[in-house]
């Protein structure tokens, strides 16, 4: 027991530690970003990322150090990337937008009202609190067909109407979790980082036919790797193949 109990404290103690070192890095960081020194600024965010620590203020600072030194590619990575964890943050969102109009990155025509209004929804929360939801009203739910059927209460005709949200809300929470769990899985998207543009090439090689130009910041969808080369599709269908280092990964 007091081996576990041990243990335990040197877990807790390790990461308090390395929470107080990513939390010293931030500052420091944003200590750099303050004196418009962006590369340091830049460095010190990324070794906090290095080590597995992703939040949605840190990726919104590095975006900006990434802008001010005009690493656009990079900017509209790191502002996608804070929206993953913070799909409603009004400043990642302006942020972005803002980014992509300097890169000269067109906006995408509007979908109609009901599927605007649906990913807006949609994005309002994570995954796993979507999930959360629906397994929350699925106990809730679950309680009140328990005290549905103690008619001697007479509480059956009190607990239908919850009941029916709560079904309700089981199913559309649900839903949603499933559609943008297929979203993640099954497209790597990723933001083109080479400075101006990229030209996607028919093959994993250098000698191999240009197909396409990719401006910086422009998000594909990565459909293959190969050794330093991944292949990616743009909006259009289009594919070629460009170096690792050109394109940034959006995967969780």
């Amino acid at each position: 027991m007091k081996s576990s109990v041990l243990t335990l404290f040197i877990i807790f103690s390790v990461a308090s530690a390395q929470e107080d070192v990513f939390q010293q890095l931030f500052i420091d960081g944003n200590d750099s970003y303050a004196d418009s020194s962006w590369s340091e600024a830049i460095a010190k965010y990324d070794s906090i990322l290095a080590n597995g620590f992703h939040h949605n203020d840190l990726y919104y600072n590095l975006g900006n150090a990434y802008y001010q030194s005009e690493m656009f590619g990079h900017a509209i990575w790191a502002h996608e990337k804070g929206l993953q964890f913070k799909p409603n943050d009004d400043d990642l969102r302006h942020n972005l937008i803002f980014v992509k109009r300097e890169a000269g990155i067109a906006e995408l025509p509007k979908p109609v009202f009901l599927i605007r209004f649906y990913n807006s929804v949609k994005s309002t929360l994570q995954p796993h609190q979507w999930l959360l939801i629906s397994s929350m009203a699925f106990l809730i739910s679950g309680l009140l067909f328990t005290f549905s059927h103690l008619g001697r209460f007479g509480m059956d005709r009190i607990m239908k109407t919850p009941f029916v949200v709560m079904i309700v809300v089981i199913v559309f929470s649900g839903l949603i979790y499933l559609d943008v769990l297929q979203d993640v899985s099954s497209m790597k998207s990723g933001i083109i980082v080479a400075h101006v543009s990229v030209g996607a090439k028919s093959a994993p090689n250098e000698g191999a036919k240009t197909l396409l130009q990719l401006p910086e910041g422009t998000e594909v969808n990565i459909t293959g790797e190969q050794t330093e080369w991944r292949e990616v599709e743009s909006i259009d269908g289009s594919k070629g193949w460009v170096k690792s280092e050109d394109v940034r990964s959006l995967l969780w």
